[in-house]
Formats: C-alpha cells, sequence, structure tokens
C-alpha cells in the first residue's frame, strides 16, 4: 500500500480546485498529523467538507516527543512540525510546499513531494494530459497556489525532457 504523509496547504489547494483525485491515482492513503486535520477543520468551508469526507485521508499521532520536540525548535507552525515529525516517525514521503518547511524537512532526511510533483506523477502515468496539466495548474494558482513564473517555467520545460 503507497501511504504519504501530507501538510495543510496542498490538500486544501487540491480540494479548492477539486483534484483531490490528483492523489488517489497515485497512492492509496494520506494520513495527516492532528494539527493538520485541526487546521483544516478550522476553514468551516466546502474544504473542510471535502477532505473531512475523503476516506483515503486518515488522522495519525505523533507518538515519538523526542523527533517533535525537536523540529518544533524551528519555529515552523504546528501543521507543518507535526507533518514533518510524522513522515520521520514513520519513514513516509511528505508532501509539502512551504519552502520553510520544505528545506527542514530534507535537512532532517524526509522525502518531500510539492504539488508539482504530484502534477508530473500523474501526466509522467498518463492519468491527466499535457493539457489538462496546463489546466489544473493555472486552476491551482486561481485558488492561492503561489508558484514563481520561474519556477513554473523550468516545470513545464522538465516534462517535456
Amino acid at each position: 500500500m503507497k501511504i504519504i504523509i501530507s501538510d495543510t496547504t496542498a490538500l486544501i489547494i487540491l480540494a479548492k480546485s477539486n483534484q483531490l483525485n490528483l492523489l488517489t491515482n497515485i497512492i492509496d492513503r494520506v494520513y495527516v498529523p492532528k494539527a493538520v486535520m485541526r487546521e483544516i477543520q478550522y476553514k468551516n468551508d466546502m474544504v473542510k467538507i471535502l477532505i473531512e469526507s475523503a476516506d483515503f485521508i486518515e488522522v495519525q499521532e505523533v507518538s515519538n516527543q523526542e523527533i517533535l520536540s525537536d523540529i518544533q525548535a524551528t519555529n515552523l507552525d504546528l501543521g507543518e512540525t507535526e507533518a514533518i515529525a510524522l513522515a520521520l516517525e514513520m519513514n513516509l514521503r511528505l508532501i509539502i510546499d512551504e519552502k520553510s518547511g520544505r528545506k527542514i524537512a530534507q535537512k532532517k532526511g524526509v522525502k518531500i513531494i510539492g504539488l508539482l510533483g504530484i502534477l508530473e506523477a500523474n501526466f509522467r502515468l498518463e492519468f491527466i494530459s499535457y493539457m489538462e496539466l496546463l489546466y489544473i495548474l493555472e486552476d491551482f494558482k486561481r485558488v492561492d497556489y503561489r508558484l514563481s513564473s520561474t519556477l513554473e517555467r523550468a516545470f513545464l520545460e522538465g516534462l517535456s525532457a
């Protein structure tokens, strides 16, 4: 079974753009720590409903307090902190897009993927066409996914390689 840990932002962007299926195309289960689910529940909108009703998303508690304390010292928000700690504890890949969180996760040895990586996997495995990928990427940006034009250009050029 393919399992991955997720931070809050990726799930919110996927839910807002009605693209949670991009996850189920490539993985079986998404674990989120309690702090991430609290951040989602705070939204109290359709995003909350979509994520809470997704049967492939499951809340998992961080049990290794030593790992958690170590990451809390980095001053990330609680959702990112718990997501990185859970990924370390369970030795699973983490979906995270925030620059500071990605940097700390990588420094700790966590394998990471972001929304662009999820899009690329769906494209490479032929779940979506190039035109669909472009449409989805625009939809992500419409719902507040922040992406520099330089990174976007590099990403799109890398797809044709």
